[in-house]
């Protein structure tokens, strides 16, 4: 989302210090996921963000990732 772009008809959230705006349809499937996390991380590759969704220890595979 850019920063000009409207913001009518999104929810409002916050965590950490961190205000997101979302589409309500988001919103309501990140509740049925549980928890998510956003991380950021670097490695010789480069960087990016991970999204872990669910409860557990995904490794081995699991149903709540």
């Amino acid at each position: 989302m850019a920063l000009e772009e409207s913001v009518d008809g999104m929810e409002k959230l916050e965590s950490n210090g961190i205000t997101a705006w979302i589409d309500k349809r988001l919103k309501d499937f990140l509740i049925k996921l549980g928890k998510v996390t956003v991380d950021y991380r670097r490695d010789e590759t480069g960087g990016g963000y991970i999204l872990t969704a669910g409860e557990g220890d995904c490794a081995g595979g699991c149903d709540s990732c």
